[in-house]
Parts: C-alpha cells; sequence; structure tokens
C-alpha cells in the first residue's frame, strides 16, 4: 500500500513537473515570437537610405513620432548599409540591466534590443559612444558584427549611419576586433585625451586573425567615436567591437 502511494506521489510530481516544462517552454517561444513580431513592426518606422555626405541638410528617414508611441526611451537609429543591421536606440537612465532582456517596447524579449547606457549622453557628444546589441543565433540585432572579421566583408562596408531627431551622423568604420569582457567605459577615462589615445593605439596594435583596421588615422585626442559591441562568435566570454569615427554630422531638414 505504501509502496503504491510513493508511487503515485512520484508520477503525480513527474507530471507537474513536465506540465512546468511545457508551460515554461511556450512561453518561451511565445515572448520570442512577439519580440521578433514586434522588432519587425518597429522596423516600419523607417525608410532604408543612404546619405549623401555632401549634402547640407538631411530628410531623417525614421519617423521618430511613432516610435516615442511605443517607448519613449527610443532616442536614435543605427544602421550600417547593406547589411542587417537597422535598428531603434534605447537608453533607460538609472538602470544599464534595463534593456538587457526586453525589446524595444520595454517588455520582456529574451532576444533584448540595441541600447548605451547611461554612461553616455543621448546626443552622441561624449568622446566614445558605446552600442550593445545581443549575438542572436537568429541573426538579429548585432550578430552580424561577427561578419566584420570577415576581410571581404569589412572593405566592403564602410560606415554607421545614427540618425537623430535633429540630425544624422556619419561614422567610418576603421577597426574591428575581438576584445575582453571588459566594460570600457568603467574602465577606461576616455574624458582624458591621452588615456584615450593609448587605449585606441592598444585597439589598433591587435594582432588576431579576425582584426581587421582601415588605415584613417583619426584624432584619437580629439575626434569622437563609437563602438559597437556584441558577443564574440564562438566564445561568449570574449567581445567582438566595431569602431567607427564621425566623419559627417548633418542637421535635419
Amino acid at each position: 500500500m505504501e509502496k503504491r502511494k510513493v508511487v503515485r506521489t512520484v508520477l503525480v510530481l513527474l507530471i507537474i513537473a513536465a506540465l512546468c516544462v511545457i508551460g515554461y517552454c511556450g512561453w518561451y517561444i511565445y515572448q520570442y515570437y512577439m519580440g521578433e513580431s514586434l522588432g519587425r513592426e518597429i522596423r516600419g518606422s523607417w525608410s532604408d537610405t543612404d546619405i549623401d555626405t555632401d549634402a547640407q541638410k538631411i530628410v531623417i528617414p525614421v519617423d521618430f513620432e511613432e516610435l516615442w508611441g511605443i517607448n519613449k526611451d527610443i532616442y536614435a537609429w543605427i544602421s550600417i548599409p547593406d547589411t542587417d543591421i537597422s535598428y531603434p536606440i534605447v537608453q533607460r537612465d538609472g538602470d544599464n540591466n534595463f534593456y538587457v532582456r526586453r525589446s524595444e517596447a520595454g517588455v520582456y524579449y529574451s532576444g533584448g534590443c540595441i541600447y548605451t547606457e547611461d554612461f553616455n549622453k543621448k546626443d552622441f557628444s561624449d568622446p566614445l559612444t558605446v552600442v550593445y546589441g545581443h549575438n542572436l543565433r537568429s541573426g538579429r540585432m548585432f550578430a552580424q558584427l561577427n561578419s566584420f572579421s570577415d576581410p571581404e566583408f569589412f572593405k566592403e562596408h564602410k560606415y554607421i549611419y545614427v540618425f537623430l531627431p535633429d540630425r544624422a551622423l556619419v561614422y567610418d568604420i576603421f577597426a574591428a576586433v575581438p576584445y575582453k569582457s571588459w566594460h570600457l567605459l568603467s574602465n577606461v577615462d576616455m574624458n582624458d585625451p591621452e588615456v584615450r589615445a593609448e587605449f585606441f593605439g592598444d585597439i589598433m596594435g591587435i594582432l588576431d586573425t579576425k582584426a581587421n583596421f582601415r588605415n584613417l588615422q583619426p584624432d584619437y585626442e580629439n575626434d569622437r567615436f563609437i563602438a559597437l559591441s556584441t558577443c564574440l562568435e564562438g566564445n561568449n566570454t570574449q567581445r567582438f567591437l566595431v569602431f567607427g569615427v564621425l566623419r559627417e554630422e548633418i542637421p535635419a531638414a
């Protein structure tokens, strides 16, 4: 009799555990699908375009009013021409982990979104602005950054565009490197021109088969830079960084 009770209890517990697993898997698939669906919807606020860097003014190809109706934390849009990287950028002041596992709309999504931390101002006026995104198996977010480890891909993709409501920023890509999993803005005083120049000197001296460089010779002490950061393909204990130097700042028409 006792043995039957034990067996029955074990079976009940196994059934409960199985239902919990099924429920979790169902929820995970649902939230991932909803996150992907939302991403496609938000990308409808973007009109794919190239930039005439000689233009005096530019029509901003992003409907920020529509995006703010989804989430007030959206403040910019990033695009790398001829790639799948084209997303809004968000920032939650006071909570730098908020968007690690949330979509552009601020709801839970394991794929996260493209975001900056409040170490940076939202006008890209800092010496170095760091933009983060996950390396998703689906190829979304910043997964394609790892393609910059290929010399041909690096050669063919030269620019990063950042759109703000009042202007467009054009960055020349000059380095793509694997790097230690290190918080750049916490560990390097980017506001010190000499420290910043030393940091970029180290970046340009990286010897790795996945590192690529363009001989643009930026002024490391005075130029403004952007770094796009994601997990290194095949090694989540390291980062893969793509650096750009600000080339043009074009006001909105």
